[in-house]
């Protein structure tokens, strides 16, 4: 039985997925860098100063790099929220059917608190979420389970009794791993077999097509 419901953030709550690309890909240009989109488009799921690792393996700058480069993509992208940012479909009538019925909801994403706190703010729903919890207070990000785990225990429900909304490979495996029931809401082009090989329960094309009958399992 359902008893709690988390939902990822990026690409799920918010239409973010292309400032998150577009903000890697100006970054890394500004260090000398290039990358395309399909690269970056990859590492959806990840937190920023996981994949910024990854890009320090790939091109070879230093380690001391890191945190800047991480604050400067975190920052284009809070910028873009700020004047751009716009919610998926249905999530305003989900978290609010949701909430009218009672069920707990939370946030656990890989960005950081800081903008988490921006997008909650902009889609005027942090007033239905009984927990929020930020990949980067963990020592594992996605593909891991941990930001789901903790999300969990702060909720008080057992993974098993937890459905996750997810829109990255990555996460459904990181919740999967959790033992959590997990619906895929991909940002489209995606191939569906990868969700499916990932272990996703349901694969659906927009948060519009849940309602709370669905839930009942």
């Amino acid at each position: 039985m359902i008893k709690a419901v988390i939902f990822d953030m990026d690409g799920l709550l918010i239409d973010s997925e292309p400032f998150w690309r577009r903000s890697h890909q100006v970054v890394l240009a500004r260090h000398g860098y290039d990358v395309t989109e399909d690269e970056v488009r990859a590492a959806a799921g990840k937190r920023t100063a996981d994949q910024v690792a990854v890009w320090r393996e790939r091109f070879g700058f230093h380690e001391s790099l890191d945190p800047d480069m991480t604050d400067q993509i975190v920052d284009e992208v809070i910028g873009s929220i700020h004047t751009h940012g716009e919610p998926m479909a249905g999530v305003d009538k989900l978290v609010r059917e949701l909430h009218e019925h009672g069920m707990p909801l939370a946030v656990a994403s890989s960005s950081s608190v800081r903008l988490i706190d921006v997008v909650l703010e902009r889609l005027g729903i942090r007033q239905y979420m009984q927990a929020v919890h930020s990949g980067e207070n963990e020592k594992r990000g996605k593909p891991h389970p941990d930001v789901f785990i903790t999300t969990a225990k702060t909720l008080g429900v057992k993974p098993e009794n937890c459905l996750v909304f997810e829109d990255s490979l990555n996460g459904v495996k990181a919740a999967k791993a959790a033992g959590m029931y997990c619906i895929a809401v991909p940002e489209e082009p995606y191939e569906r077999a990868d969700f499916i090989a990932a272990k996703a329960d349901r694969v659906i094309n927009s948060l519009e097509d849940i309602h709370w009958s669905d839930l009942q399992i």
